[in-house]
């Protein structure tokens, strides 16, 4: 029992932790590096996280002994930290100094606490990483999800965002704004004091991230999804408590005055451990394996029947939310192609449905072979695509100059081979033939998905940060070399463990 306990130990917190730090510390150190920050950084944090979790959590199977193990994870956690990404929070580091700036610039600023930087980054921190959260909560919900229900869930999101954001916080413009009070005249006159400008438009933002975020956790307490409460609520506290006590290293200049180093990416990078950390923890709370008994009881409770509006409901909903990034990643046209390619690819799936249910059983539920390909292959094709594209934006950025111009150039090329990329995936979904058996896994080459994440990230990695000419940034060279390494060896560890059985019975990580 002791042995088996000390294994479950490992597999299921500390190498996890460790596999999510790691990749956390690289992907967010490049999430402020030439060619990325804001949405596009996010979705290339996003998808390497979602591929790491799905990979370690799935068992090579059809049947899954986790929750949170569905191939959606990948698209669903690229979608989330896109969308998390989308705001601002460059003026609360120098409360840290005990500055508020209201003009930059020209060195204008007033005292203020440093207690205020403490209470920013961690409201910050909190839907920053625990978005995510929230929409790997729903890849892994105990019960079905209808059309309406669906409906409610965004609504609950969307709602809360909009009372938060908007309502209360111009309503009490004391509360949200810091010194509002004493400063009343300069925040009446935004056009000449624009670092108040920008805080008003940060601070604001940061509340509707929580309004989204307490709105999604609301719907789940609502539904008592005790699981997804646990995921949500950990991962948002955790990041939260993490990012406030780093105080985006702006100590750093007063412990080392004389060093010449890139100490900003030096917080990047610790904000992304501190994300994989808040995941790894939040695996261990609710994404352990279930035992044989739980699973039969699961599997009893399963509806019958093939799927209908209630996946199709759910699927849309996904596209919704996806274009909800777009205006930051990609043109309108792209958004149009991509919408375009869901819904066709619905309603294909919607029409084979009732043929290939007689063969494969339920296949509205996420754990479904369609559905598991499709989810892990768009959040692939879309993650990676977006940041092969900014990675190489970001390349020319340092050694040719002109990042929007090269931003310009690529799009004409990675657009149309995104669209074909998801449309081939689509076809590829739909047409191939289904596995004979209910125990054949939907995704065979799932560890090969994982090292092709992996090797491409950790490329694009070394391409965006230069010149060699320049010591701060070789040492990020050689620190993303160690990291992939750590994450090599726990991947590989993994893999082995999994085909060192064919059954979970045989499998203790299972």
């Amino acid at each position: 029992m002791g042995d088996h306990s000390r294994r479950d130990l490992t597999h299921d917190l500390l190498l996890p932790t460790l596999l999510f730090a790691a990749l956390g510390g690289m992907t967010w150190a490049v999430r402020g590096s030439s060619g990325f920050g804001a949405s596009a950084g996010c979705i290339f944090a996003g998808v390497t996280l979602g591929t790491a979790w799905w990979f370690i959590a799935r068992h090579p199977s059809a049947k899954q002994s986790r929750p949170y193990a569905s191939g959606w994870i990948i698209l669903a956690m690229t979608a989330a930290f896109g969308i998390a990404g989308n705001q601002g929070w460059m003026q609360w580091p120098h409360f840290f100094n005990e500055h508020l700036y209201t003009d930059y610039r020209n060195g204008e600023f007033v005292p203020i606490s440093r207690a205020y930087g403490f209470i920013w980054l961690f409201l910050a921190g909190i839907p920053w990483g625990g978005m995510g959260a929230c929409f790997l909560a729903w890849c892994g919900s105990a019960r079905r999800t209808s059309p309406l229900q669906w409906v409610i869930r965004l609504g609950s999101g969307f709602g809360v965002a909009y009372v938060l954001g908007v309502l209360i916080y111009n309503r009490f413009p004391d509360v949200f704004l810091p010194l509002h009070d004493s400063l009343r005249d300069q925040y009446q006159n935004l056009e000449a004091h624009p670092n108040l400008k920008k805080l008003v438009r940060d601070n604001q933002e940061a509340m509707m991230h929580m309004g989204l975020y307490l709105g999604f956790l609301g719907y789940e307490i609502a539904r008592r999804e005790w699981k997804n409460v646990t995921l949500v609520v950990t991962v948002g506290l955790l990041n939260g408590i993490g990012w406030s006590l780093l105080q985006n290293w702006m100590w750093a200049n007063r412990l080392w005055p004389d060093a010449r180093f890139n100490f900003w990416r030096c917080w990047e990078t610790s904000g992304g451990i501190s994300i994989g950390v808040a995941y790894g923890i939040a695996y261990y709370l609710v994404n352990r394996r279930s035992s044989n008994e739980q699973i039969a009881a699961e599997e009893s409770r399963t509806p019958a029947g093939p799927p209908g509006l209630s996946w199709l409901g759910a699927y849309l909903v996904s596209v919704v939310l996806l274009g909800s990034i777009v205006p930051e990643v990609m043109p309108v046209w792209g958004a149009v192609a991509y919408t375009l390619v869901a819904a066709g690819f619905g309603i294909g799936y919607y029409l084979t449905a009732q043929k290939e249910f007689r063969v494969t059983g339920p296949l509205w539920s996420v754990h479904g072979p369609v559905f598991e390909r499709w989810g892990a292959y768009a959040g692939l094709i879309l993650g990676l695509g977006l940041s092969i594209k900014n990675g190489l934006r970001g390349w020319a950025n340092i050694y040719h100059q002109g990042a929007a111009e090269w931003d310009a150039a690529l799009w004409p090329y990675m657009g149309p081979l995104l669209f074909i990329a998801l449309t081939f995936a689509a076809l590829w979904v739909l047409l191939r033939p289904f596995p004979r058996s209910a125990e054949d896994d939907p995704i065979p080459h799932a560890y090969g998905l994982l090292w092709l994440v992996l090797i491409v990230q950790n490329v694009i990695a070394q391409l965006v940060t230069g010149p060699p000419t320049n010591w701060s940034e070789v040492a990020f060279n050689i620190y993303y070399v160690l990291l992939f390494l750590i994450s090599a060896v726990i991947v590989q560890h993994y893999q082995f463990v999994k085909t060192l059985g064919s059954s979970a019975a045989k499998n203790p990580m299972q």
